[in-house]
């Protein structure tokens, strides 16, 4: 089911990945939200871009929801570093 998704004609992965960071996101899918973040780092997405689009569905879904979010960004983002360090 999920590769006939991904294969869809219309969108690239990039978008497809920021998609998914947004959609775990609202609806408080952490676990999901952590592998999607690191689709999405890995194309091409930056952290800065990342945590501005968690930041800005505060005002949508709501502070608390989006907070958890960052806590589960932030040690993804402080993950990937340290992956990317052992690997030098």
């Amino acid at each position: 089911m999920f590769g006939g998704l991904w294969a869809r004609p219309g969108l690239d992965f990039k978008t497809r990945t920021l998609i998914c960071v947004v959609s775990d996101a609202a609806t408080g899918r952490y676990p999901e939200l952590d592998i999607h973040l690191r689709f999405a780092l890995k194309e091409g997405w930056t952290e800065d871009e990342l945590t501005e689009v968690l930041l800005h569905l505060s005002g949508y879904v709501g502070v608390p929801i989006i907070r958890e979010a960052m806590l589960v960004a932030s040690e993804v983002f402080a993950k990937v570093k340290a992956e990317r360090a052992a690997k030098k």
